[in-house]
């Protein structure tokens, strides 16, 4: 199944949990009370089962003005890439039990009850507003990802791209996940259709064959940011 909902109660946890090593890099969407989310990067420390989860705090420089919400009950949504037999994103919700000082800023976190597994290889698609630049001909255009699949995406371009992205035009999409001291993922693509609208155009592409890592990639890169 690409996603199954998974109820980690009664030790259910250890199939979805086994892969999530202490160290891991992990997302987590902290909102304010009049619903502006802010989404870190921080690091996996471990978890007691059925007790609570510990999760590294981002730095304060990062947090910004979310750092006056971290309070306890705060909701808290957690994502982070396993690797298995076949690499997947877990993510559950849950709430702050307390935050702990020593030995570093940790985030104490109450057991969830149930976790969604994706399973990037057998995903069909996946819905995001994961950002990246288009280029072609030479141009070069700010743009979104709006969704993805092994076989595509859908890409809006708000300003420009109608006089120069036509059907069957080769286009080079990049991302780049800005949290993460990773390299810039490139895709080679054909647009398959398009469809101006006001100021710019949005289209379908299909990716190049021979690219399976890198769309996995960002395909990961999309789960993450899913709100």
């Amino acid at each position: 199944m690409a996603t199954k909902k998974v109820s980690i109660k009664n030790n259910n946890h250890t199939s979805a949990f086994k892969f999530l090593l202490a160290g891991t890099p992990v997302n987590i969407d902290i909102s304010t009370p009049t619903g502006e989310l802010g989404r870190f990067r921080t690091t996996f420390i471990g978890y007691l089962p059925q007790q609570f989860i510990l999760i590294q705090s981002p730095e304060s420089t990062k947090l910004g003005k979310h750092e006056q919400y971290i309070v306890k009950n705060v909701p808290i949504t957690v994502r982070g890439l396993v690797e298995g037999h076949e690499a997947s994103v877990i993510a559950f919700q849950t709430t702050l039990k307390q935050t702990l000082s020593t030995p570093t800023k940790i985030l104490v976190l109450n057991f969830p009850d149930t976790m969604v597994i994706h399973n990037l290889r057998s995903t069909k698609r996946v819905l995001t507003e994961l950002a990246c630049t288009v280029s072609t001909n030479g141009q070069e255009y700010e743009a979104v990802m709006t969704d993805v699949s092994l076989s595509g995406c859908h890409i809006n371009i708000a300003k420009g791209g109608a006089d120069s992205i036509t059907e069957d035009t080769l286009v080079t999409a990049k991302f780049c996940d800005n949290d993460a001291d990773e390299p810039t993922l490139t895709l080679s693509c054909k647009v398959c259709n398009l469809k101006p609208f006001q100021q710019g155009v949005e289209f379908g592409v299909e990716f190049a064959a021979e690219q399976d890592p890198t769309i996995e990639s960002i395909i990961r890169l999309a789960l993450l940011s899913e709100k």
